[in-house]
């Protein structure tokens, strides 16, 4: 499959997310950072996708000459059974007719980071900052990078994500 086939518009500036898009097709995505119309700190998968989504439809529109918009959003949801907050990535694919959901790795995040977000309202990347000394961290290796001493980073979550979006588009399976 060629990836680099499609242009690709990227409803955020994120250096992570941007990586992730070239890694994942090989081109350099148009970028345009669009409002997700979800909260800063998305709480639950639904709400995450929902943003993912809002951000894809809106840089497709607003980017001329695009194929695809591409929407990435993080967020936590909460596994009642297991009694965890887990990080999520996810990635919207859309071409203006079909639209396509891929996710990453679902991570476990410390209960004490799940508490003060929820206590202080504050985003995960105020304390990835907060823990790590940086500015910034969710445009480097984000929570993946601090908490697997950058084994995994953050636009390699992404760049799965994108790539089961994508997918779709160019396997003769989903026709």
């Amino acid at each position: 499959m060629d990836f680099s086939a499609f242009r690709y518009a990227l409803g955020t500036t994120n250096s992570a997310k941007k990586s992730a898009v070239q890694m994942a097709t090989g081109t350099e995505p148009a970028c345009l950072s669009v409002p997700s119309g979800i909260s800063d700190q998305p709480m639950s998968e639904e709400e995450t996708v929902e943003g993912a989504i809002n951000r894809a439809k809106t840089v497709y529109k607003q980017i001329p000459g695009s194929d695809i918009g591409l929407g990435l959003e993080g967020g936590l949801t909460y596994d009642s059974q297991h009694k965890q907050w887990y990080l999520i990535s996810v990635c919207a694919a859309w071409n203006g007719v079909e639209l396509y959901i891929g996710k990453g790795l679902s991570f476990p995040i410390p209960n004490q980071a799940a508490e003060r977000i929820q206590q202080e309202n504050v985003e995960l990347s105020t304390i990835i900052d907060e823990w790590s000394g940086m500015t910034n961290s969710n445009h480097q290796g984000g929570a993946y990078g601090l908490l697997t001493e950058n084994r995994i980073r953050r636009a390699d979550v992404f760049r799965d994500a994108v790539l089961a979006a994508i997918t779709p588009f160019l396997s003769p399976y989903y026709k």
